[in-house]
């Protein structure tokens, strides 16, 4: 499937034509790939070639959310190459811009959890797309209900987490830390991360 009619089953048509139109004129090439584990979308510079890739997701909200934060990074580009942070306040204002430009907002507040998580985010977007404690929370109330977040586990308990046996041990202020069952070693793993409760 093309990006624009992938991007048609997540967007009123124009919203999505103009976005696709958006990256054309920055001459910038749009994938949509299967989920990956490590990353929701990501932009690539390789000499002239410019590339944004995002997860295919279910949930609307979160894919939109990557694609205009991986935009962000595309117009920060154009506007100071590699003289500011990826991240820094430029990426910031651009996100925001972007955010509106594309009519974002009005697709957002079909849902007023995620609209007010969202635009919470928005005052200081982070540098990983919803890895937020509250928007990932808001993100998946529109999931399919096959896994929770490790937030949601008290402690003591065991959960698959990347088909990794673990136990919870300790809450802390963003992050758990977890006994990975398989090394008995400790690591912290992000409280927005989804898991597979395990019984027992």
């Amino acid at each position: 499937m093309e990006a624009l009619d992938y991007l048609k089953t997540h967007l009123p048509d124009q919203k999505a034509l103009n976005i696709v139109d958006y990256l054309i004129e920055n001459r910038c090439n749009l994938k949509f790939t299967r989920p990956r584990k490590t990353k929701r979308g990501d932009f690539r510079v390789k000499g002239q070639n410019l590339t944004i890739t995002v997860n295919q997701d279910q949930n609307s909200y979160r894919l939109l959310f990557t694609l205009v934060h991986e935009i962000a990074h595309l117009k920060t580009h154009h506007d100071f190459g590699k003289k500011v942070k990826p991240h820094g306040l430029e990426w910031k204002n651009n996100f925001r811009l972007l955010f509106a430009l594309f009519g974002m907002e009005e697709e957002f507040l079909r849902s007023p959890l995620i609209a007010q998580a969202t635009l919470f985010e928005l005052q200081n977007p982070k540098a990983s797309s919803g890895v937020s404690l509250e928007l990932e929370n808001a993100f998946r109330t529109k999931d399919m209900k096959t896994t929770i977040l490790l937030n949601e586990l008290p402690i003591g308990s065991k959960f698959l987490f990347k088909n990794t046996p673990y136990q919870k041990v300790e809450n802390r202020r963003t992050r758990a830390v977890c006994l990975n069952l398989s090394n008995n070693r400790r690591y912290t793993i992000n409280k927005a991360a989804p898991v597979l409760n395990v019984e027992g």
